[in-house]
């Protein structure tokens, strides 16, 4: 990483979850970049002495809740030990499965999956988040948004107890592109086809319309 996405990262790490970090010394240039960049990420309120209101999830609530999605609802309703944190929290690492695949891997959502677990993880059943991330097939996209937790924002493995392993390659998917590219492809190649398929498919509306 490059001392910009450093800083960035450092920064968002402080603000979001009150963990000081050192910051190293940048240009001004470089300072407006790094602002720009949490503008696009809707971060901005994160920043320190930013007045920014935090200003939620713009554009998650794009994410539709597909049968399988709805069967596990239903069933978790009737269950005996329904859990709605966990119910909860399924739906928000969905939105930004969602959003990884549409195309962008959302920073705020990252940063609000790890709110969750820090203020509500102990209400949340784990073991039944696990198995619902592998029906909805979003398993392995849900475990690379974890590991930018750890990654580069400090969280330990106990805290994202939904995955067994972290991937260093949830670096690249934070900080290059933001998107799920070939370079994914040999290890997530359902998910990363998906994405291309999807973007082609919107790319190609977009035109029609």
């Amino acid at each position: 990483m490059n001392v910009l996405t450093r800083n960035y990262f450092r920064i968002l790490r402080e603000g979001a979850f009150g963990e000081r970090q050192p910051i190293e010394p940048m240009s001004s240039f470089k300072w407006h970049q790094l602002r720009e960049r949490a503008h696009e990420d809707n971060v901005e309120s994160y920043l320190p002495g930013s007045e920014e209101p935090h200003k939620g999830l713009r554009g998650l609530s794009e994410y539709k809740k597909g049968r399988r999605h709805k069967n596990i609802e239903k069933a978790e309703y009737h269950a005996i030990d329904t859990s709605i944190h966990s119910l909860d929290f399924l739906e928000l690492i969905a939105s930004n499965v969602h959003q990884t695949i549409a195309g962008r891997t959302r920073i705020d959502g990252i940063i609000e999956i790890g709110h969750f677990l820090r203020t509500k993880g102990d209400k949340v059943d784990f073991i039944k988040i696990e198995q619902w991330l592998h029906k909805l097939g979003i398993y392995n996209i849900a475990q690379l948004h974890a590991s930018i937790l750890v990654e580069l924002f400090g969280f330990t493995p106990d805290e994202v107890p939904f995955i067994h392993r972290t991937s260093h390659k949830a670096v690249r998917l934070a900080t290059d592109t933001h998107k799920l590219t070939l370079a994914f492809l040999p290890y997530y190649p359902a998910a990363t086809l998906h994405s291309m398929f999807y973007r082609l498919h919107k790319s190609i509306t977009q035109i029609e319309e």
